[in-house]
């Protein structure tokens, strides 16, 4: 091979090259995110095609045509076979830098959505921290006030409500603090809860509570059904009443927890509790089973004359 061929070989491939280099970088910078990422898919396919055919065509044609075949490769070969195979090259390229594009930026995307997530997770359990928190004062606040009254009347009974009362801080201290509880220990908590209650409404008010079922090992979100209760009592007991019923149903299931609580609102002060009802321990309920229990839950509230109704139930996966 003459050095004239040598030359224009080495030429042909260098212009090659660099037309295939241009075209990456087109596709990469400006087709990709310009066509493809906005659905474009045709017009992409037409863009890359039209791209590749003109400039190829187009080189091959001015080498192959040089005087007197100066390109050996192309004395042996027809013009279609050539063209064929720069074409294939760069599409090669093409395709190569195309799926190295896309894996990066789907690395990308899932190191993106990972992020999000634990953002999304520790945003979760910040706001969860946030409203168990608030039931615990709220709770707290309303059983020491009620220790206290019955201190003041030097009542005989304190003393079991401070012991009932060291059960449930235990509770909360040591159990609460894990995102899911055992259904049994819970109910325990609700059961010393409600004797704690039921001592200091005793003269006034009579408490039933029903638990029916058999539990599989369900797992709870800690202190989900106390704020209802705790209304239940803060509602439907008064001192101007001479008496009332409050009734507390926990009925069990394999997939399913459904809790109805009844109780009494004192008529002459309707309208003013109507207003209470449904304030700060009920919303955190209504937020929590937003977070915990996305479109798993049933959560309804009605009054039919002076009978105040709650009916929670919890679809459990």
């Amino acid at each position: 091979m003459e050095a004239t061929e040598i030359q224009n070989e080495v030429l042909y491939e260098f212009c090659q090259l660099s037309i295939i280099a241009a075209w990456v970088y087109f596709n990469l910078r400006i087709l990709i995110p310009r066509l493809w990422n906005k659905g474009y898919y045709k017009q992409y396919i037409w863009a890359l095609t039209m791209g590749e055919i003109i400039p190829i065509s187009l080189l091959v044609l001015s080498f192959y045509y040089l005087p007197e075949h100066v390109l050996q490769l192309k004395m042996q070969n027809h013009i279609s076979k050539v063209l064929i195979m720069a074409l294939f090259k760069t599409n090669f390229f093409i395709v190569i830098t195309s799926l190295f594009h896309f894996v990066k930026e789907w690395m990308k995307l899932k190191d993106e959505n990972l992020r999000y997530t634990e953002k999304a997770q520790e945003q979760l359990e910040a706001e969860l921290s946030l409203l168990k928190g608030q039931v615990n004062p709220h709770f707290l606040f309303n059983t020491l006030n009620n220790i206290y009254s019955m201190s003041l009347h030097d009542s005989k009974k304190t003393p079991e409500m401070i012991l009932k009362l060291s059960q449930l801080i235990s509770y909360m201290l040591y159990e609460c603090k894990d995102e899911e509880v055992s259904l049994e220990k819970e109910i325990l908590f609700i059961k010393n809860y409600i004797d704690l209650e039921s001592v200091r409404v005793e003269d006034i008010a009579k408490i039933n509570l029903n638990i029916s079922g058999e539990d599989p090992g369900h797992k709870v979100p800690p202190l989900l059904f106390i704020p209802l209760i705790e209304n239940a009592f803060k509602h439907g007991v008064s001192s101007e009443q001479t008496s009332s019923e409050i009734n507390i149903s926990i009925e069990i299931s394999d997939n399913k927890i459904e809790l109805k609580i009844n109780n009494p609102i004192d008529s002459t002060e309707e309208e003013e509790k109507n207003k209470e009802i449904g304030g700060l321990g009920i919303e955190n309920v209504k937020k929590r089973l937003d977070l915990l229990f996305p479109n798993h839950y049933v959560f309804d509230i009605s009054q039919n004359q002076n009978l105040y109704k709650t009916k929670l139930s919890l679809i459990l996966s």
